[in-house]
């Protein structure tokens, strides 16, 4: 084989690489940006669960450069500090390990969201705190 022949073998695939690389990403794009905006629609109905489920799959479609991630991870802590003010941990809870299970989902050579990691980790575990400090009183005699 000649030298032009090798790099038009070499260059051909690279160039089929990119368009199978960019068809993969738009479909994730698509996808996840399509599930923020489902979780959207549903926040503003009110149906909460769903959100917190729809924000979830968002970020489990993540994509490098795609703003729906941060905005869903956004969500789903918004939506976590709500139920904690309200007093009502388990769901909080649930939105805030959503969150953080769905930037582990989505691992590979590199972890994405490493701050909202931690942060909602530290979160959990204060959520914990109060949630242990709210049954400890109501087992106390006359606790409510």
């Amino acid at each position: 084989m000649d030298k032009a022949k090798v790099l038009r073998f070499f260059r051909n695939g690279l160039i089929i690489f990119l368009i199978m690389f960019g068809m993969v990403w738009v479909k994730t794009y698509s996808s996840g940006r399509a599930q923020y905006l489902e979780g959207e629609e549903n926040l503003k109905a009110g149906h909460m669960k769903e959100a917190i489920s729809n924000y979830e799959a968002s970020i489990h479609m993540y994509a490098p450069m795609a703003g729906y991630v941060d905005a869903s991870a956004q969500r789903l802590w918004e939506i976590g500090q709500g139920y904690e003010s309200s007093g009502d941990y388990d769901w909080s809870l649930i939105a805030y390990r959503a969150l953080r299970s769905s930037f582990y989902a989505t691992r590979s050579f590199y972890t994405p969201g490493t701050a909202w990691i931690s942060r909602s980790e530290a979160q959990i575990n204060q959520v914990l705190i109060a949630q242990h400090e709210v049954e400890k009183n109501k087992a106390k005699p006359g606790g409510k």
